[in-house]
């Protein structure tokens, strides 16, 4: 059981659903969402109707609920589950408690941890090391940043270090004219793409900002959707740069998104190691990130330029910097060798097999 607090489109839930689609047990895998519906998420992802009869949604409501333990621990039952993967605070709790819970004494709780900064909440800290100590939780970091930014707030030492992984055989650049047509997107300027929602820490403010410092054939354009839409779209208007900033919403094909781009830009204030960038470079894009979390893990200087998430003054130079990058086969062969989603499934599936010996 794959356990996440929704699938709202996001890093964290794609790589449960890549989990859930490449594992060699996928056939008896579920994955259950605390809050929404079902209707709703694959309305708003359409990807996920193919995993219908493997979705579940608790639709819980805000607050601690007991009963979402006792729905879990009945799901446990009906579908014969031996292993709970949790995914960040919420889920890790409800999916420890129904370790605790569960008649099923071989029930075993592994939980990916994909960023540690919800760990400077002493609450949160507390709830974590509790866990850790009822349940027996069997943790894995998303890159060795985490493991260790994770094991200085919790003295937890992670189990694992399994990097995310993208599907590059899904994730891989098409005609740039024909993305950018699908998308209304001018021929001839210069896109600086940015896929993330539209939230605060995302540096979307910082991006929109820097296009001031850039030549005026640079445009930004934005996958995502979220609760800023409204002031940043405000923002350009003010700036003046209505003409050169594109909000596209949700994409759905995100292939034709990176394909049509020739930087991706994600200035984030923190991290664990975004998708994002994965999947942008597997269409062999350069990037410019904050360096923030794994990031630097996964970038070198060949395939972008890290710049400080307390500097937004460096963007716009960096921007130009990175254009300047041989892009295509050799960015897109170095995160096949390094974040593949197959290897990251494998070494997982590895993990569960040596959990039920």
């Amino acid at each position: 059981m794959h356990l996440v607090q929704h699938l709202k489109i996001g890093g964290l839930e794609k790589m449960a659903v890549t989990l859930l689609q490449k594992s060699r047990y996928s056939q008896s895998s579920i994955i259950v969402a605390l809050e929404g519906d079902k209707d709703t998420a694959i309305a708003s992802w359409p990807e996920l109707a193919e995993l219908n009869p493997q979705i579940i949604c608790l639709d819980k409501q805000p607050g601690f609920k007991l009963d979402v333990v006792n729905k879990l621990v009945e799901l446990v039952e009906q579908y014969n589950i031996n292993i709970i993967h949790s995914h960040h605070i919420g889920p890790m709790l409800y999916g420890g408690l129904a370790c605790v819970s569960a008649k099923n004494n071989q029930l075993k709780h592994l939980s990916t941890v994909h960023d540690a900064w919800y760990l400077n909440n002493f609450k949160q800290r507390f709830i974590t090391k509790a866990l850790n100590s009822l349940s027996n939780v069997h943790w894995v970091a998303d890159a060795k940043v985490v493991a260790d930014d994770f094991h200085s707030k919790t003295a937890i030492n992670t189990d694992s270090t399994i990097l995310n992984g993208v599907d590059c055989c899904k994730f891989s650049s098409i005609d740039s004219d024909h993305a950018r047509y699908e998308f209304s997107l001018p021929k001839f300027a210069t896109l600086i793409g940015c896929s993330a929602r539209l939230e605060e820490g995302k540096g979307h403010k910082d991006l929109i900002m820097s296009l001031l410092d850039l030549p005026s054939d640079y445009h930004l354009v934005f996958a995502g959707d979220g609760s800023l839409k409204s002031t940043l779209n405000a923002l350009t208007l003010k700036m003046g740069l209505q003409e050169r900033v594109h909000f596209l919403g949700n994409v759905q094909n995100m292939e034709v998104f990176y394909s049509s781009i020739d930087v991706m830009c994600l200035f984030s204030q923190r991290e664990g190691l975004p998708l994002s960038i994965l999947e942008a470079m597997a269409c062999g894009k350069p990037i410019v990130a904050s360096d923030v979390g794994g990031i630097h893990e996964v970038v070198t200087p060949e395939q972008g330029i890290l710049v400080s998430a307390s500097e937004p003054h460096n963007l716009a130079p960096a921007l130009i910097k990175a254009t300047t990058l041989i892009s295509g086969m050799p960015i897109r062969n170095h995160v096949i060798a390094l974040a593949d989603a197959k290897g990251m499934s494998s070494q997982y599936d590895n993990l569960y097999a040596g959990l039920t010996v």
